[in-house]
């Protein structure tokens, strides 16, 4: 069918550009990996869409399709937790060096 080789298709561009981003230093080998993992099984369950029953009996849930939907809801839970853990963190940094260059610059007045 035509929507699995366009679905195939888009997991194998996204695992290129994953291992590209991988020699560019932007993301670590771990983060690689996990993203790679999540491609290629997209791709497997693309190419094999009955796999998705047989994962979703063993879960407990009714459908494959279902059991698809509640797996990329708990994924994106995860990365928006993630992303949001990663934001805190860098107004934390960006705080401190304000005010860090903010009392730099008051003893440069000081003196």
């Amino acid at each position: 069918m035509l929507i699995q080789f366009i679905l195939i298709l888009g997991f194998i561009f996204a695992l290129w550009i994953t291992w590209r981003r991988f020699r560019q230093r932007v993301v670590s080998l771990g983060e690689a990996l996990a993203w790679s993992v999540l491609w290629l099984g997209g791709a497997v369950v693309s190419a094999m869409p009955k796999i998705t029953e047989y994962l979703a009996a063993f879960f407990g849930v009714g459908r494959g399709v279902d059991f698809i939907l509640y797996a990329a809801v708990a994924i994106q839970f995860f990365l928006i937790f993630k992303l949001f853990i990663s934001h805190e963190k860098l107004e934390r940094l960006l705080t401190k060096q304000v005010e860090e260059k903010a009392l730099q610059e008051l003893t440069n007045e000081d003196e």
